[in-house]
C-alpha cells in the first residue's frame, strides 16, 4: 500500500495507553475516538487493534491525497479491494524454505496461513471505521458523513433482539463490503501427537507451560500472566487467571502433573521469581518475564523438529476436546472451565474431528452386513408366517 511507512502507533504509560501518530504528531480525532472506546471499559489489546486499524486507514487515504474528513464510500470500497489482494507485510518475511502459503501440513492436516488479509480482519477494519465516523459525526467535528455502510439499519437494532422462539430465525443479508466469514473450526492435537510434542520440549519450564495449557484450557496470555503465590494453589490443584473477556480473576482446575513440572522448573532452573512477581521467565541472556512471542517461539522450535504447525491455541482446543470426551463432564461444565460467555461457543468443540469420522466410516464399511432373520427349519414356515401376519 502507498504510505505504509508513514505514521505509527505509540504506547504511553499514562492516560490513553495507545495513540495514533500521523503523519508526525498525535492524531487528535483518533485519540478522541480511542478515549471513548477506553471509557467503555474495553481492554488495552482492543485499543491497540483499533489504533492500528485507524493507522491503516489514514495511510490508505494519504496515498490517495484524501483527508479523512472527506472520505467517501468509494474510498472504503477500494480499501476493501486492496485488503483482499494485498499481502500482509508481516507474512512476506517467511523463510523461503518454509511451506507455501495456503498449503496443508501433511502431519497435522492444518492449512498454512495465506498471505492475504483474512475476512475477519477486513470486517474488523470496517467495524472500527464505522464506529470512528459515527463518533466524529456525534462530536460535530465538521460537516461529515459516515462513508462506511452500516451493519444494519438504525431502527433494526440488535439482530433477533425480540425473536419469537416459536418462529424460525430469518437469515439476514450481509452488509455492503462485509466479507463471508468461514464457519468456526477447531483442531485438537491427537494424544500421540501431543506426546511427541511434549517429548521435544527442551526445559522443565516449557513442559510445565504445555502441561498447564493442556490440562486447564487457559488461553496463552492468561497462563503467561500468572504470578507466584497469589495465582497458584498446589493443594487444591487450581490456578487463578485474569480472563480475556471479562478481565476478572477466575480460578480454574489444572492437573497434578502440571504442578509437578512447575516444581521441577522452580527448583532446577531457579528463575528470579519473587512473591507476587511473574512466574515465567526467559532462560537465555538476562532473565526477563516470558512474553507471548517468546512462548510462541518455543512452540515454533518444537514444530520445526516434528514437521508440524500446531499453535498455542490448539492446546486450548485439545483441553476442551479431552474434557468433552469424558462422560463425567457436561457441556456446561466445560463451558465453565473454558469461561465462555455462551454455550454456543463451547459447542464448536463438540464437532467431530475429520480423523474420527474417517475411522468410523472405515469401521462401518468393514463391518459384515447383518443377515435377515429367518425361520428355523424345525418350524412350519407357512404356519409361522400366517401366525405373524407375514406374506407367504
Amino acid at each position: 500500500m502507498a504510505g505504509t511507512k508513514l505514521g505509527r502507533v505509540v504506547q504511553f504509560e499514562q492516560g490513553l495507553r495507545w495513540r495514533v501518530v500521523f503523519p508526525d504528531s498525535e492524531h487528535l480525532a483518533a485519540s478522541g475516538f480511542l478515549r471513548d472506546v477506553a471509557a467503555s471499559d474495553c481492554s488495552v489489546a482492543t485499543l491497540r487493534s483499533y489504533a492500528y486499524d485507524l493507522l491503516r486507514w489514514f495511510r490508505f487515504l494519504h496515498g490517495r491525497w484524501t483527508a479523512w474528513e472527506r472520505a467517501e464510500r468509494t474510498d472504503v470500497r477500494e480499501l476493501v479491494e486492496q485488503l483482499r489482494e494485498t499481502p500482509v507485510p508481516q507474512r512476506l518475511n517467511r523463510r523461503p524454505d518454509g511451506p507455501p502459503p495456503g498449503s496443508v501440513n501433511p502431519v497435522t492436516g492444518k492449512a498454512v496461513l495465506g498471505t492475504k488479509y483474512a475476512a475477519r480482519t477486513i470486517n474488523h477494519q470496517l467495524s472500527v471505521l464505522f464506529g470512528f465516523y459515527e463518533w466524529a459525526c456525534a462530536a460535530d467535528l465538521g460537516p461529515l458523513m459516515n462513508p462506511v455502510p452500516a451493519q444494519r439499519t438504525r431502527s433494526a437494532g440488535r439482530l433477533n433482539a425480540h425473536h419469537n422462539p416459536m418462529d424460525n430465525f430469518v437469515v439476514h443479508r450481509r452488509a455492503t463490503y462485509r466479507q463471508k466469514v468461514p464457519r468456526p473450526a477447531w483442531r485438537a492435537i491427537p494424544d500421540d501427537a501431543a506426546d511427541a510434542l511434549f517429548s521435544v520440549l527442551r526445559s522443565h519450564r516449557d513442559r510445565a507451560l504445555v502441561s498447564f495449557w493442556l490440562s486447564s484450557g487457559a488461553r496463552a496470555t492468561e497462563l503467561l500472566g500468572l504470578c507466584l503465590d497469589t495465582d497458584l494453589d498446589a493443594g487444591a490443584n487450581t490456578i487463578t487467571v485474569v480472563s480475556k473477556g471479562s478481565r476478572l480473576r477466575e480460578t480454574i482446575p489444572a492437573s497434578v502433573d502440571s504442578f509437578v513440572w512447575l516444581a521441577l522448573y522452580l527448583r532446577e532452573e531457579c528463575p528470579p521469581v519473587s512473591p507476587g512477581g511473574p512466574l515465567w521467565w526467559t532462560r537465555q541472556g538476562t532473565p526477563r518475564p516470558l512474553t507471548y512471542h517468546a512462548a510462541r517461539a518455543v512452540l515454533h522450535r518444537a514444530n520445526a523438529a516434528l514437521g508440524t504447525n500446531w499453535t498455542l491455541h490448539d492446546l486450548r482446543h485439545t483441553a476442551a476436546a479431552r474434557l468433552l470426551a469424558d462422560p463425567a463432564f457436561t457441556l456446561f461444565d466445560v463451558q465453565t472451565i473454558l469461561r465462555h460467555a455462551s454455550v454456543s461457543t463451547t459447542q464448536i468443540y463438540a464437532q467431530p474431528r475429520l480423523e474420527d469420522l474417517v475411522a468410523k466410516v472405515l469401521e462401518h464399511y468393514a463391518r459384515p452386513r447383518a443377515t435377515e432373520p429367518s425361520i428355523e427349519p424345525v418350524y412350519d414356515s407357512a404356519a409361522v408366517r400366517e401366525l405373524l401376519g407375514l406374506p407367504a
